[in-house]
């Protein structure tokens, strides 16, 4: 069997290399590029190590440790993230009411030009053209409470 030299493991570790980060493009995990910074080591410990069973468990195990503590990372600032959804960021915005609404009675509430479903929160109803601010949602209806000052009116979403 021909002895491998120094410059073709080189190679052929600079490929794996570039072969894991193009496979990582494919993915949406970040778990392949660590493999590629393995790659990336075990070339240059090529340049010291002569033994390629010495240059694969380097590989594997600065790969797996990369991947370890990329992970731990990722999943304790995932656990900490969060993230206002389209729903969520409507709560505490102004709407105007368009149809009467009340507490089980569903009118109509224009919101950033668009019309939801809305009852009111408390027990009253609500007329036409007064400002609302959206306490919470409820499947597809806005729940809506009068605004302390009504006659703040929005151009915009009266139209």
């Amino acid at each position: 069997m021909a002895e491998l030299s120094i410059d073709m493991i080189k190679i052929m570790w600079l490929s794996a290399a570039v072969v894991f980060g193009v496979a990582e493009i494919f993915t949406a995990s970040l778990t392949l590029i660590w493999f590629s910074f393995g790659a990336i080591i075990a070339m240059v410990a090529s340049s010291y190590v002569e033994s390629i069973v010495v240059q694969i468990i380097i590989f594997g195990v600065t790969s797996t440790i990369m991947l370890i503590i990329a992970t731990k990372c990722i999943i304790k600032k995932d656990k900490t993230y969060v993230s206002n959804t389209n729903i969520d960021a409507i709560v505490g915005k102004k709407a105007t009411i368009k149809a009467l609404t009340g507490k089980m009675i569903y009118g109509i509430a224009v919101l950033d030009g668009e019309e939801w479903s809305a009852a009111a929160e408390e027990d009253e109803l609500i007329e036409p053209g007064t400002v609302v601010e959206v306490v919470r949602i409820e499947g597809v209806k806005l729940i809506v409470r009068r605004c302390k000052d009504d006659t703040e009116k929005d151009d915009d979403k009266q139209e």
